[in-house]
């Protein structure tokens, strides 16, 4: 592009014409015409002197308005500083580039500008070369692309967080196994409560995990949701609340919620301790639906964190993804997590 500019200089500002040679002024404005890059002549202070249809069109400028007037405040606000910066160093006799964008009806537009310093025979300054290429295609993929590299981080993340979780969350109901198998009727072993557990667990796992979008707006019930996900931590766990259905399109929103939050539990919170307790409860208003996760503790050595985890980050995401809030709040007796949910996504 840089070698472009020269040339597009040379066409601009030629050696003087011989007597015999046609009026270039026309020819010049033609070739320039035709080019799909924007080109501008200013002058040393910023003035515009001309331009060709394409930056008139791109910048919104008649063709035949006598130009005259300052280029950056043509330029949209969030780029003016860099096109300050740019035409500083041009007029100091530097080629400077710097990236800009436009809105339209169309969208937005991405632009690489680069300023070219006209010089006169002594190398002194006398005008300044701008060519803007619309890079707008280069700077969507390559946006495409940044976006695809992070959801495949997220994902390693994510896979990453599940595994070292689920050996936390099994060595955690190998606990309440062996605690549940001293209560239960004789014959009844630990290996036995273990294993509904972890069958239970899998269920609970493929209703955080559903994919339904043949479902619609087909409900499902939200004690059965919540129920299929905390039967793993048996009587540790208890729920209340009326009866309410849930959207399908967010069933697997609030099983990953609460089985994040029992993954918790179980490594931090009250399902870590001996005798924990998780109550959770749901009420409806208006269509609205609030859920509330409270942690009744034993041990006294839960801290509020110093520092947000990936698991929460996600659940913060999963709930906000669909219009609801996330508000989380720490006391002496352990964690209280509060989850709202838009209007029209559960119905009594």
């Amino acid at each position: 592009m840089i070698r472009d500019t020269e040339i597009r200089a040379d066409v601009i500002a030629p050696a003087p014409p011989s007597q015999t040679a046609p009026d270039l002024s026309h020819l010049q404005q033609a070739m320039l015409d035709i080019t799909p890059d924007c080109i501008k002549v200013l002058g040393v202070d910023g003035t515009l002197i001309t331009m060709n249809r394409a930056g008139c069109v791109a910048l919104g400028v008649p063709e035949h308005s006598g130009f005259g007037m300052p280029w950056l405040s043509l330029l949209p606000e969030t780029v003016r500083k860099a096109g300050h910066t740019a035409l500083g160093q041009a007029a100091r006799g530097c080629t400077a580039r710097f990236a800009g964008q436009s809105a339209s009806s169309a969208g937005t537009s991405y632009w690489d500008n680069l300023l070219t310093p006209v010089t006169d025979a002594s190398g002194q300054v006398v005008s300044i070369l701008c060519v803007s290429r619309d890079v707008t295609a280069q700077t969507r993929l390559e946006q495409q692309l940044e976006r695809a590299v992070a959801r495949e981080k997220l994902l390693a993340n994510e896979m990453q967080h599940r595994i070292k979780n689920l050996f936390t969350v099994v060595a955690g109901l190998i606990s309440l196994a062996e605690k549940e198998s001293t209560a239960a009727p004789p014959g009844t072993s630990a290996t036995t409560i273990l294993r509904d557990k972890l069958a239970a667990l899998a269920r609970a796992s493929d209703a955080a995990f559903l994919d339904t979008p043949e479902c619609g707006d087909e409900r499902a019930d939200l004690a059965t949701v919540v129920a299929s996900v905390m039967q793993p931590y048996g009587a540790r766990c208890t729920t209340a609340g009326p009866v309410a259905t849930v959207l399908r399109s967010v069933t697997t929103t609030l099983a990953l919620v609460l089985h994040e939050l029992a993954t918790n539990a179980v490594k931090y919170g009250a399902l870590s301790g001996e005798s924990g307790q998780v109550s959770i409860t749901w009420t409806l208003s208006g269509g609205a639906l609030t859920l509330t996760w409270v942690e009744a503790n034993d041990r006294r050595d839960r801290d509020e964190p110093c520092q947000r985890g990936f698991g929460t980050t996600m659940v913060d995401r999963i709930v906000q993804a669909v219009g609801g809030t996330v508000d989380r709040c720490w006391t002496d007796q352990g964690l209280t997590v509060t989850i709202d949910m838009p209007d029209s996504v559960a119905t009594a």
